[in-house]
């Protein structure tokens, strides 16, 4: 019987050629990490029951966007009660905000999420004005509305998140204020310890309930309210973390090591790029690495994080030093001739190989202008 258990979803696909949105029915089968998709329109099977072991339970939610075999679909409701009842009451969204008092410390805190069992959905690295700030606030609590807050807000760049959890918003909230009722539950034990830190508590904004989790998501994450990502463009460089990294709960590691050697992040964005993007991205490939079209659907089979670098050493190249760090593209390579890089620590194979770097200086600005504006 634990082989049919199913989860059920309404999803929507905006195919692109007609101009229309066409909704399916996604079946997913944690069993075999196995998917079906049936088109309501038509009302056939569109996709047999297939494995495919790039998604998980944790991928599944109201708002999540999956990637199927290049297509980018929308989860949008529940497909049946069964469904709703298992995951609707736990399963929930909040948010989180890094102060830029705090952003440095951004590997540990991604670090204390993952192991508490968070996923990280979205995020994006922003500089406030002081009516964008306002405009946040607005009939917020009177504790966390504070002048002090509008400060932190507008006195550096912020990264905000979309984090998701079973009881999400209660969990980092009874964290952060160090309740007794939290202390016992081990699955948050990591959060527990970082949130000891009083330099955490102070540098981390997080809602006080789902509304106003939802509130805060719709706010940070809506194109309409104006915030952008920031951006240097000035001996600065592309890193992204592919999918396959987040997916194994590495992001929080992988942060930290670029921190931690000599570089700084001045921008940030994470989300799911569309299968035509990513073959647009990496079009320069074509026809020359055998590894395109794998590379193309590793990066568009999750999420993944893009990130603006620079070397903390104004002196040197950003572009020089980042490309060392993350190695060769090969991680066995990697591992005999450089093991102390990125690649040779968390790759797996030539495609599966962590992360992606800008190759030829000259593509530094055109490919962070690509990710960072383009596709804003």
């Amino acid at each position: 019987m634990a082989f049919n258990r199913r989860l059920s979803f309404v999803a929507e696909w905006y195919q692109e050629e007609a101009a229309i949105i066409r909704t399916f029915t996604i079946c997913f089968y944690p069993t075999g990490n196995a998917i079906e998709v049936y088109d309501q329109q038509h009302k056939r099977t569109f996709l047999r029951r297939t494995k495919m072991p790039e998604l998980s339970e944790r991928d599944f939610f109201i708002g999540s966007k999956i990637n199927i075999f290049g297509r980018q679909f929308d989860i949008v409701d529940y497909a049946d009660d069964i469904t709703k009842n298992t995951l609707d009451k736990y399963r929930k969204k909040t948010f989180i905000l890094l102060k830029h008092i705090c952003t440095q410390h951004l590997g540990t805190v991604l670090c204390a999420l993952i192991d508490s069992n968070f996923s990280i959905n979205r995020g994006l690295m922003v500089q406030f004005t002081p009516e964008q700030v306002k405009d946040f606030l607005s009939n917020k609590r009177i504790v966390e509305a504070s002048s002090m807050l509008m400060n932190q807000l507008i006195g550096g760049p912020s990264m905000g998140f979309e984090v998701i959890a079973d009881n999400a918003v209660q969990k980092i909230k009874l964290c952060k204020e160090q309740n007794k009722d939290i202390v016992s539950d081990n699955t948050v034990a990591a959060l527990i310890t970082l949130f000891e830190r009083e330099d955490i508590r102070i540098g981390i904004y997080c809602p006080h309930d789902e509304a106003e989790a939802e509130q805060d998501l719709n706010f940070f994450f809506n194109p309409k309210n104006g915030l952008q990502a920031t951006l240097r463009l000035k001996n600065s460089t592309l890193g992204i973390i592919k999918p396959h990294c987040i997916k194994d709960g590495n992001l929080g590691r992988i942060i930290s090591e670029i921190t931690s050697n000599g570089f700084k992040i001045t921008g940030l964005r994470m989300n799911l790029m569309e299968r035509v993007n990513c073959e647009e991205f990496f079009e320069v490939y074509r026809g020359i690495l055998p590894e395109y079209i794998p590379m193309v659907a590793q990066l568009a089979s999750g999420v993944s994080m893009a990130l603006e670098i620079i070397a903390a050493d104004e002196n040197k190249n950003s572009y020089e030093e980042f490309r060392k760090f993350c190695g060769p593209m090969d991680p066995e390579i990697a591992k005999m001739l450089r093991p102390h890089t990125l690649r040779a620590k968390f790759g797996v194979s030539k495609t599966l190989n962590a992360v992606h770097c800008t190759d030829l200086p000259d593509d530094t600005v055109l490919e962070l202008q690509y990710i960072f504006k383009i596709l804003d």
